[in-house]
């Protein structure tokens, strides 16, 4: 679909140009039935961008934070920081995301030899998510009660947006004319999770906790092929429709700070079914219109977490997480054959140093590889900072994330920026 029509022997090629068209839409949707979730970044076109399951603090310290983010802060890390919980704590986090992505294919002299990168395609995109939650827990005769605890937000994001315009680079006449078709691929909703958890000291030092994510959401995704004005060619569009998407997962978490500087968290979290109820997919040529109910089996994940306090007298901690992900057992009901995805070992590392005035300076460094391609992987650089503002708590933390990839003979580089704001507030 990326090919260029010179002007040499154009008029004769036109009549065959709607049928090549055709042709590139249907191999769309045969693509598209490999996954079809959209997400914020190409690599994450099939199965989503899971979205990171942590608040401000955690942000700003790489996303770590397994053993370390105390009580209901902690629902999605690590349901056993939720046995660290005192009275009454509400939680409430604002995170936003601007991905950037850039496609540039290599520009050869006429010695074939490269002499600069052409950039053919620049895209922008900027979406917006919410996560609160509520823990409790008994005092007085009822201590011995566990941590209650409830939280709401989206768990995997199926937002994207792509534009790129071909056109004849052999015309050599005002720019407008030289354009052959637009084309434009579009995401959008996603996946939320009402989480429901409990947390408990089993005996000194030691907590467990279990969480259990109920799944709902609804998502589209479209992509369009759109001719000039004065075009013979009629514009044409496919779209796929995700509705009564519903699954359940469920984590469990341990957390052990009998050591004197070093706090040890192991979490589990369980493979899940996504079950697709009401699946739509209409194509304008031809004229197609299928409708369908499947299952996505996604993989379960293994965590470990570490909280090092090196001295007494230094404000000081080192928070490092390891997390594996076994996206090999992954299964799209849709096909045939195995995705053949790669399992991914994802790291979190962070720095929190707090100072006398109750404020806390936060560092931190990640590395995520892509389930397509692990040798792949997004690294991010973050930083924040933490303060009380009256009685509030408010966690800032941000990062940068840069990833480098090939698609065809095109150069995709990707930037994202991230940044995240969390309330607490304990009663």
């Amino acid at each position: 679909m990326k090919r260029i029509i010179t002007s040499e022997g154009k008029r004769d090629r036109r009549r065959t140009m709607r049928h090549g068209l055709a042709a590139a839409l249907v191999f769309v949707y045969l693509a598209a039935t490999a996954g079809g979730a959209m997400a914020y970044s190409y690599m994450g076109w099939k199965y989503s961008d899971p979205l990171p399951p942590i608040d401000g603090r955690s942000m700003a310290m790489g996303g770590a934070g397994m053993a370390s983010a105390d009580g209901v802060r902690g629902i999605n890390l690590n349901p056993a920081l939720l046995g660290k919980s005192e009275g009454l704590e509400v939680v409430g986090t604002v995170f936003g995301i601007a991905a950037e992505e850039s496609r540039d294919v290599p520009l050869h002299d006429s010695f074939d030899g490269v002499i600069a990168d052409n950039t053919f395609a620049l895209n922008t995109g900027f979406y917006d998510h919410y996560t609160a939650a509520v823990a409790y827990k008994v005092s007085g005769d009822l201590a011995w009660a566990p941590t209650v605890a409830i939280g709401y937000g989206q768990r995997l994001d199926m937002n994207y947006k792509y534009h790129v315009q071909y056109r004849d680079q052999d015309t050599q006449v005002e720019p407008m004319d030289k354009v052959l078709y637009d084309y434009y691929a579009d995401g959008d909703g996603g996946i939320s999770a009402f989480t429901v958890g409990l947390g408990q000291e089993v005996i000194d030092d030691v907590y467990v906790g279990l969480g259990v994510d109920f799944l709902r959401g609804s998502y589209d995704a479209s992509e369009r092929i759109v001719f000039p004005i004065d075009s013979e060619e009629t514009d044409m569009e496919a779209k796929w429709e995700f509705d009564d998407v519903s699954g359940t997962q469920f984590t469990l978490g341990v957390l052990v700070e009998t050591m004197h500087r070093l706090d040890v968290a192991f979490v589990y979290r369980s493979a899940f079914d996504l079950k697709v109820d009401d699946y739509s997919m209409s194509m304008s040529e031809p004229d197609t219109v299928i409708t369908d109910s499947f299952t996505y089996e996604y993989p379960d994940a293994f965590a470990l977490g570490f909280e090092y306090h090196p001295r007494n007298l230094i404000m000081t901690t080192l928070s490092f997480d390891v997390e594996f992900t076994r996206w090999s057992d992954f299964d799209d009901g849709r096909l045939d054959t195995d995705p053949d995805l790669d399992d991914t070992l994802v790291y979190r590392v962070g720095v929190e140093h707090g100072f006398y005035d109750d404020t806390q300076a936060r560092f931190g460094f990640i590395y995520e590889p892509s389930y397509w391609d692990n040798t792949v992987a997004r690294t991010g650089f973050c930083a924040g900072v933490g303060m009380y503002v009256w009685d509030v708590r408010l966690d800032v933390g941000g990062r940068l994330m840069m990833r480098e990839y090939d698609v065809g003979d095109a150069r995709v580089q990707e930037t994202t920026t991230q940044a995240m704001v969390t309330l607490f507030h304990s009663f």
